[in-house]
């Protein structure tokens, strides 16, 4: 049945992952090298997602000469079942690339252990606790993929960002540590 099928599944993270994150970055004092947090948006995600199979769709009335007329798919329509893992595909061999390994237990956990970097991944918000020079590296590569918007870096220097707001919580960070909110 539907409920067996794998090709329209697409992991979700606990939001623990995102928390690790956050405790990985407060309890960091004296560390010799900072570490920050960055939070990327990625725009249309589900646009990204490659259609690997035969799939149509039929074309608008607004199409001169469409009429009985169909477009074959390169790439899932957002809402279509496949997207959705087609999209989490894409990221992730990308990623991989870039010398993110992926997790074992967690599909949407990356870890680059020659940069010391980690990323989760929920839907299309993409959180990174790494140092600065990292963040910045992998930002310009994933503008290079997709549309993204580099919400805020949240770290302890004066020019950092200090708060933002994710999945409906505020995350702070402040001298002592670093607070999520969840909105109310």
């Amino acid at each position: 049945g539907e409920q067996d099928r794998a090709d329209i599944f697409a992991a979700m993270l606990p939001l623990e992952a995102k928390k690790l994150l956050f405790s990985m970055a407060a309890s960091q004092k004296g560390a010799a090298k900072v570490k920050k947090l960055m939070f990327i948006d990625v725009k249309k995600a589900h646009l990204n997602g490659r259609c690997d199979e035969e799939a149509y769709v039929e074309l608008p009335s607004e199409v001169e000469g469409s009429e009985g007329m169909c477009g074959r798919l390169k790439f899932w329509l957002y809402g279509m079942r496949p997207a959705a893992r087609a999209w989490e595909e894409d990221y992730a061999q990308r990623l991989e690339s870039e010398g993110y390994a992926r997790g074992r237990s967690a599909a949407t956990v990356f870890f680059n252990e020659a940069a010391d970097t980690r990323v989760v991944v929920h839907g299309d918000d993409f959180t990174f606790l790494g140092e600065e020079k990292e963040l910045r590296r992998i930002a310009a590569r994933m503008a290079e993929w997709y549309e993204i918007v580099v919400r805020a870096v949240l770290g302890p220097d004066d020019g950092d960002d200090k708060e933002v707001r994710i999945l409906n919580r505020m995350v702070t960070w402040e001298a002592d540590g670093i607070m999520l909110v969840a909105d109310e």
